[in-house]
């Protein structure tokens, strides 16, 4: 989802930097996190920083931009899993898959948990929120989850365990899966 920040139509070339600008922000932000800054940015695209706000009026659209593509891997992710046959395996693959992500890409879990509300993010994360519980109610339903079992459950359990993973800057995909199995398990039916 790309967000729009000016209704205006753009030049091809405006449109090529706009596309090489989010890139580069997703690169940055999924090494270092969403709190690098524009002049890093700027520089992986090629640009200037006065390219960067051409299309962004500010460091909250970029971020914003960035979240919205990754919540859409997302709601991607947990749509194609509720046409899996068994849904306790659906939920797994999808918790696991994310995980396993956010060990080499800080932004997923800031996608998840930015404090933004711009309408086009707002709009994504609703989506991704939809969808992840969708495919924690069919989970749930099938006798999977435990009967209390519910999707903030899942977003608080997932939260908690990125920001300490994050904070201690922990890149491996088997200790951030390690963590997604630990959540699959504590809210999986006994």
């Amino acid at each position: 989802m790309a967000l729009a920040t000016d209704p205006r139509p753009r030049r091809a070339d405006a449109l090529r930097n706009r596309e090489r600008v989010i890139r580069a922000a997703a690169a940055v932000f999924a090494e270092k996190g969403m709190e690098a800054g524009i002049p890093e940015i700027a520089e992986r695209a090629g640009v200037g920083k006065a390219t960067v706000y051409r299309s962004f009026p500010s460091k909250e659209h970029l971020v914003a931009a960035v979240a919205a593509e990754r919540l859409d891997w997302i709601t991607t992710l947990a749509t194609q899993a509720l046409a899996e046959e068994d849904a306790g395996a659906a939920f797994e693959h999808v918790i696991l898959a994310i995980a396993e992500r956010q060990a080499g890409d800080c932004a997923v879990a800031g996608s998840l948990a930015a404090d933004i509300h711009l309408p086009e993010l707002d709009a994504a994360r609703a989506t991704a929120h939809a969808s992840l519980d969708a495919l924690v109610d069919r989970a749930r339903l099938a006798g999977a989850l435990r009967d209390d079992a519910g999707a903030e459950d899942l977003r608080v359990l997932f939260t908690g365990v990125a920001h300490v993973l994050r904070s201690s800057r922990e890149h491996d995909p088997s200790v951030w899966g390690r963590y997604g199995e630990l959540i699959v398990n504590a809210l999986r039916a006994r």
